[in-house]
């Protein structure tokens, strides 16, 4: 049995760095993955992981007319691929996510088949006032189509902390309270008025030369968090953990990744803490919490409800600074920051991304590169 509530030593650390730089399989793990994309597939994503309902995403007709000609998937689809999630090694030790830097060369269309491969590139070592050591393993993923063309690549910062009771574990978290927050009926309903009020540019080209420094984005938000989105961003996925009879059969190929209810004695996946306050509680947080890449995803829907179905998303880098709880409310915000003209002609703005709890507290600072078309004879052209 490995044991799962190991601390971090020496030894452990310098067999991880023997594996930076070595290509990882990935198709063990998630192989209906590799399946052509489905119309069903993008809609899924879009509709449940994300909670966006953008008709480029969801609609056949509505895309058609597009300068698409067909669905096309939300930039962080790729998620939906691979989680981008390179911890290999440090058997027991948590695994939580810190953040990724991703750049997008190609969109997802129907009927691609999109695979990955993925490798550690660099290993560090870290010490907090909340985590006496912990390790930063530093990941590349990249995705390619049926034609071999790059579409994307991921750079995640996958922080592996060990568990509560090693007694190396995540301690003083500071607005962090174990009772989730309470809303008023009047903050529920102001709530569901910035729902119902939220804007989409849609077909409505945002040309660049339109665009200032200094614009802000119209905002977007996501909860208060409950079990049920959180069980909605799983069910939207292309691949899931397994459940009863295929669970235990991957715990016998893979013990590491293991965790055992000390109140009833069950083994479960260790993620289990986005939805099980005792699990929570062994990862070092007061409560269920948000998988981590959840939040990119409401950027990205921020990104392509600003900017419209004539553009596309470059760049997208975000880096979790906070936990986020179920109960907890998000709001989305976006400032332009600069425009350019890069080397390839590409008509190019850059967006600096902010979040924030119900609190006011910051989550997950960002930047965002987006494409637009120009109105000059030559800025008309999105992907080569």
């Amino acid at each position: 049995m490995v044991d799962q509530h190991a601390v971090i030593t020496d030894e452990a650390v310098a067999k991880v760095r023997e594996l930076i730089g070595v290509w990882l399989r990935r198709d063990a793990h998630w192989p209906a993955t590799y399946d052509p994309v489905s119309q069903h597939d993008i809609r899924r994503w879009a509709m449940y992981s994300m909670g966006d309902d953008n008709p480029l995403w969801v609609d056949t007709e509505y895309a058609r007319r597009t300068i698409w000609g067909v669905n096309i998937a939300p930039p962080t689809f790729l998620y939906s691929v691979d989680t981008t999630i390179v911890g290999p090694g440090l058997p027991g030790v948590q695994w939580l996510y810190g953040g990724t830097e991703w750049e997008f060369f190609k969109p997802v269309r129907v009927g691609d088949i999109i695979t990955s491969r993925a490798r550690m590139t660099d290993v560090k070592e870290k010490s907090t006032k909340h985590v006496p050591r912990m390790i930063i393993q530093v990941g590349e993923t990249e995705y390619h189509n049926q034609r071999d063309e790059l579409v994307g690549r991921a750079i995640v910062n996958m922080m592996r902390i060990p568990r509560n009771r090693s007694g190396q574990g995540l301690r003083d978290l500071k607005n962090a309270p174990s009772v989730r927050p309470k809303y008023t009926p009047d903050q529920i309903e102001e709530i569901a008025q910035a729902y119902a009020s939220e804007t989409r540019r849609g077909a409505d080209t945002r040309y660049w030369e339109d665009v200032k420094e200094g614009d802000v984005l119209p905002s977007v938000i996501k909860g208060p968090l409950t079990l049920v989105d959180i069980v909605g961003f799983y069910a939207g996925r292309r691949f899931v953990y397994n459940v009863h009879g295929l669970a235990f059969a991957e715990r016998r190929r893979h013990p590491a990744n293991v965790y055992v209810s000390q109140e009833t004695g069950v083994p479960v996946h260790p993620a289990a803490g986005h939805f099980d306050a005792e699990i929570a509680a062994e990862v070092g947080m007061p409560r269920a919490y948000d998988q981590g890449f959840m939040r990119p995803n409401w950027y990205s829907h921020l990104l392509t409800n600003w900017a419209g179905d004539n553009s596309f998303v470059r760049k997208l880098k975000v880096k979790l600074v906070r936990p986020h709880f179920v109960g907890d409310l998000a709001r989305c915000h976006g400032r332009v920051v600069g425009k350019r003209v890069d080397e390839a002609g590409r008509h190019l703005v850059d967006i600096e991304l902010t979040m924030s709890n119900q609190d006011g507290i910051e989550l997950c600072p960002g930047s965002a590169t987006v494409q637009l078309i120009s109105k000059s004879r030559d800025g008309a052209r999105l992907i080569d």
